[in-house]
């Protein structure tokens, strides 16, 4: 199974508010959440919630592969590498949009497998 390090996230999270000089409050208000849970997930207390990694993820212009998920960026496929940045870079109602889009996706793909 995998498990999502807590800490690395953190860790990466807070390098690249420093290297581009914001204070917490600042990314916090950027970011539509509380300078305290932004203190917790730099420190590796907390799991952002996915709204909350992609805004920290787009504000901050880190990828995937700064926290460790991606081995080798050259190894994905030119399409999944277009609908990471599509999510990496979307707002809210798109990202609802997506969710709702791939949760269908699924259904039709379960049910004509089962056929």
């Amino acid at each position: 199974m995998f498990e999502v390090d807590k800490e690395n996230i953190g860790l990466v999270i807070k390098q690249a508010r420093k290297k581009i000089k914001l204070k917490q409050y600042e990314l916090a208000e950027m970011a539509g959440f509380s300078e305290k849970h932004l203190c917790r997930i730099e420190n590796g207390k907390y799991l952002p919630k996915l709204e909350h990694f992609l805004a920290l993820v787009s504000i901050l212009n880190l990828s995937l592969a700064d926290f460790g998920f991606v081995g080798n960026i050259s190894e994905i496929s030119q399409v999944k590498r277009k609908l990471i940045d599509k999510i990496v870079q979307a707002d809210e109602n798109k990202l609802k949009i997506y969710k709702e889009m791939f949760d269908y996706t699924e259904k039709i793909i379960e049910n004509s497998e089962k056929k």
